[in-house]
């Protein structure tokens, strides 16, 4: 049976726990350093902490090494490896060529995003040379995942919520040029959530101070059947940097529409992981931060990618302004409001938001005087209610097994099997009496249900043969503590491994390495010469010329999304070329037409 992989982010190790409760087969989380958001660094005892946790249920932790590499940091990203490999980590994401030339331990290698897996040849590749998951670009449409699909051995994983980077992963450059902070190092100063200009040749404005980069977060819930059906491996939901009532949110939601595809697939694919979540909340992805949702390129070229007004968490849509009095206002909405709610809206700075001190029948009570028009349009961006109802939720996740309890000769035997199929006995010693009430077969099966606060729920349990004997209940819970925990051991012994392929040295790849390729370090400098490589540019990082380098290479198009089309609509009145610009940069854009992208250039600061 093929199985799938629901996979959420961890910030921490208690993140990480939250999104395996809710339902998380496997998490990635930073370790202490060369992960892509510098921010989310962990210790190694954090990460084991969480590494014991998640393999209890079969989920897995994966461990983000996906930054490039300087020579002085080889060594210690050696050492990091080995660390991460002794504790149980089950597989590393990376970027940067060059550990593949080091003394590795035998863990799982998965290809991070951010070596741009966008081109199918760059794929298949990373599949001939071992790789045992490829991580694709958040651009592909579904056709082009299907294609890859049936040409690629290795895992897929593919983004299915969160933010949005409006360039190809691993090819922007603007944090480093504007900041010296490079996004390939895990320093991204997120340049495309700024305000930029578009002008043309003769400095006529298109768009005046707007986020016309700021991509609007991915919301693929409508596809999962699409992706499933493909037979993509993992289904990747991002955030590092997201606090745990997101990652809870977010992660019981997607758990709950895998299953339910599942289901409607007869059971004939499967989960990774072990356990079923028992929720005490209804999960809505509006309800955590968002701004704004979109599909991306799931199903082509579409417009209104981005929210031009602000980069900031909208939430979700309630209505429309009915009337304002002074710091009161009335919606036209079927959503319920609570005290402490934070509404927004687009006003004429942008994103303004008011707090709501008190909720009266129809009549909102905010913490300032409102100037809003009738008709405009109000989201909730956070749902106090909701956010007190995640934080203090007891969603936990348990593991179903059945209990047999057989009596013969005054003795007993106990069986467990869980839904793995893992089976442990126990068998007594002691000696029991016959029972003298008939409820008694009864009791026993009642009290052997209560697994309690361990991992497991009991679906089941059979009292065999027709001998009934008394046993104590503190008995019962002992013989119970001791099956369970027999369980619990045998799982462990029986749970999967998967170590890393050996890596095919002979795999030919490209004669000539661009700069776009992140070369830092001697060591992946070798390992492209070592697959055919004779010219290997350095990375932009170590580039001293970098004026006119391109910085962002996008799929997300300006001219597409203003209504400039060039393919739909040949006759311009625009004066090409455009720039993007602010108060101290100016930047060309170049259109490449016919393969629908988009470039940002570097040029002379204004």
């Amino acid at each position: 049976m093929k199985k799938i992989e629901l996979l959420a982010p961890a910030r921490d190790a208690l993140i990480g726990i939250a999104a395996i409760n809710n339902g998380a087969d496997a998490v990635y989380i930073g370790a202490s350093a060369f992960g892509a958001r510098k921010e989310a660094g962990n210790r190694l005892e954090d990460i084991e902490t969480l590494v014991e946790y998640a393999h209890r249920f079969y989920s897995k932790v994966y461990v983000t090494l996906n930054t490039i590499l300087y020579d002085a940091e080889l060594k210690m990203a050696e050492q990091l490896v080995r660390k991460l490999y002794e504790i149980g980590v089950d597989a590393l994401i990376i970027q940067d060529m060059g550990l593949l030339q080091l003394d590795l331990p035998p863990i799982s290698l998965h290809a991070s995003t951010q070596m741009h897996n966008y081109e199918l040849e760059k794929i298949k590749f990373l599949d001939r040379l071992g790789f045992q998951r490829i991580v694709l670009a958040r651009e592909l449409s579904l056709e082009q995942i299907e294609t890859i699909r049936k040409e690629v051995k290795a895992e897929l994983e593919v983004f299915i919520h969160g933010a949005l980077c409006v360039s190809l992963s691993g090819q922007c450059y603007l944090s480093q040029y504007m900041f010296g902070r490079s996004a390939n190092r895990g320093e991204c100063a997120q340049a495309c959530r700024m305000k930029w200009t578009v002008k043309d040749k003769s400095d006529q404005v298109l768009v005046r101070d707007k986020y016309v980069l700021s991509l609007k977060d991915l919301n693929m819930s409508a596809y999962i059947d699409d992706l499933i059906r493909i037979g993509v491996d993992s289904f990747k939901i991002e955030g590092r940097l997201k606090d745990a009532n997101y990652v809870s949110n977010v992660t019981n939601h997607y758990n709950s529409l895998i299953n339910n595809q599942l289901k409607i697939n007869n059971n004939k694919i499967g989960r990774l992981s072990s356990g079923e979540v028992i929720s005490d909340f209804t999960a809505d992805p509006e309800r955590s931060f968002n701004r704004g949702f979109t599909t991306y390129f799931a199903q082509g070229r579409q417009k209104e990618l981005v929210n031009k007004e602000s980069p900031k968490s909208m939430g979700k849509l309630l209505g429309r302004v009915k009337k304002v009095y002074k710091n009161e206002l009335w919606l036209i909405t079927a959503e319920e409001l609570h005290n402490g709610d934070g509404l927004c809206y687009i006003g004429e700075e942008g994103l303004e938001g008011v707090r709501v001190n008190r909720v009266e029948g129809e009549k909102i009570i905010c913490n300032e005087i409102l100037r809003l028009m009738p008709g405009t349009l109000i989201y909730r961006n956070y749902d106090h209610q909701f956010a007190m109802q995640v934080e203090k939720s007891k969603t936990v996740r348990k593991i179903g097994v059945e209990i047999q309890i057989r009596a013969k000769d005054g003795r007993v035997e106990l069986f467990a099997e869980d839904e793995d199929k893992v089976a442990v006995e126990f068998k007594s010693d002691q000696h029991f009496e016959r029972a003298q009430q008939a409820q008694q077969r009864e009791r026993i099966e009642q009290q052997l249900k209560k697994c309690g606060d361990t991992d497991f729920v009991c679906r089941s349990v059979h009292y065999e043969g027709e001998e009934v004997l008394f046993m104590p209940v503190g008995v019962i819970n002992e013989f119970r503590r001791v099956l369970l925990i027999k369980l619990a051991q045998a799982r462990e012994v029986r749970r999967p491994v998967v170590r890393m392929n050996p890596l095919d040295r002979q795999v030919p790849y490209l004669p000539y390495i661009p700069w776009q390729a992140n070369v830092v370090n001697k060591e992946a400098e070798a390992f492209y010469r070592e697959h055919g490589a004779v010219g290997i540019e350095a990375g932009f990082e170590l580039i001293e010329a970098i004026e006119g380098k391109v910085l962002m290479h996008t799929r997300y198009c300006l001219l597409y999304e203003l209504g400039y089309c060039r393919k739909q609509f040949p006759v311009q009145t625009l004066n090409f070329p455009l720039y993007l610009c602010n108060d101290k940069y100016r930047y060309r854009l170049e259109f490449d037409c016919k393969e629908c992208f988009m470039k940002i250039l570097s040029s002379e600061k204004s």
